[in-house]
């Protein structure tokens, strides 16, 4: 009888420790993971929205990058976090594609994760080497199958965006371009420009100072219509490779089990970050469409975004 007591206890008592928990969230920092080397696009957005949020939420955002493993580390370690709010992630897509691309994924973009928010898309431009004697989608195809094993594209990484993007356009293009994994942005950048890999499917943030400088050039971005930021950049339908539109995202989750009234808080606490213009304004510059989703649709945008690539690295590996 005493044990049934203590139990009964506990199930009462426990609902109240969760919401006098929430009531006081935060007090003290939140560390907001970044699973990629500092330099790319979530790593961007990330701080861009740190500072922001620590205000409405009245406590400081600490961004932290933890890469490796095509973003595994940092993705697993939030999974095994405890779920109280004060570790969160700003993921990409390859949440939605590790568990297909990489067997042994020790974690389920599901089960072990709790969405936030959708934060930005974020679109892939062909950007080429400016010493590369292309300036148009066909006439670099044209100059791989001159050279077939002989050019490289680099990427951060197995199963990114970037290494799927690859592997798609040597099959819909018949080229054969090697795949040269490197360990985030400001490694294959320098590699990019200095000639030594030929091609990357990279974001823009990444690729616009060199692209500026007259170093590097972009052939096509992969959004179904010109973005009026770049306007003289064509889209690869209109450059001749029609639904090619292999793109990456940018998302806020938590651990599996994040209390919904702190859900709430650091949802609402995002939301106010990208409404406020300047902002905005900033994570488009860097190459960004700013998407802000409630929980429900960000979790419904997983499910799809894990069944649409599923099926792509389905027909990648039965190629």
């Amino acid at each position: 009888m005493k044990k049934q007591i203590a139990l009964c206890l506990a199930l009462l008592v426990a609902p109240l420790g969760n919401l006098f928990a929430a009531n006081m969230y935060p007090s003290h920092p939140i560390r907001l993971i970044v699973p990629f080397p500092p330099g790319g696009a979530p790593d961007v957005v990330a701080r861009l929205m740190a500072d922001d949020m620590a205000k409405s939420l009245g406590q400081p955002i600490i961004v932290e990058n933890k890469p490796g493993a095509s973003a595994n580390i940092g993705m697993s370690y939030v999974a095994k976090s405890k779920p109280d709010g004060y570790t969160i992630i700003l993921s990409s897509a390859s949440l939605a594609i590790n568990k297909s691309m990489i067997k042994n994924t020790p974690f389920d973009p599901v089960d072990d994760f709790t969405p936030i928010s959708l934060i930005a898309m974020v679109p892939s431009v062909m950007v080429v080497p400016a010493n590369i004697p292309a300036d148009s989608v066909q006439s670099f195809i044209d100059y791989a199958r001159t050279h077939q094993g002989k050019l490289n594209y680099g990427t951060s990484g197995v199963g990114t965006t970037q290494h799927l993007a690859g592997v798609m356009f040597n099959k819909i293009a018949n080229t054969d371009i090697v795949h040269i994994p490197h360990k985030g942005q400001n490694a294959l950048v320098p590699e990019l420009i200095a000639g030594r890999v030929q091609l990357s499917f990279n974001n823009i943030s990444a690729v616009q100072p060199f692209v500026e400088s007259k170093e590097l050039k972009i052939l096509a971005i992969a959004l179904p219509e010109r973005w009026s930021e770049f306007p003289d950049i064509p889209t690869f339908s209109q450059a001749g490779l029609p639904g090619f539109e292999v793109s990456s995202w940018l998302a806020l989750f938590g651990p599996a089990n994040l209390p919904k009234p702190i859900l709430q808080k650091i949802y609402q606490a995002a939301k106010t970050a990208m409404d406020n213009p300047a902002i905005r304004d900033r994570v488009v510059s860097a190459g960004n469409y700013p998407v802000v989703s409630t929980p429900d649709d960000l979790k419904a945008f997983l499910d799809e975004e894990i069944g649409r690539w599923s099926k792509a690295v389905e027909q990648l590996e039965n190629r």
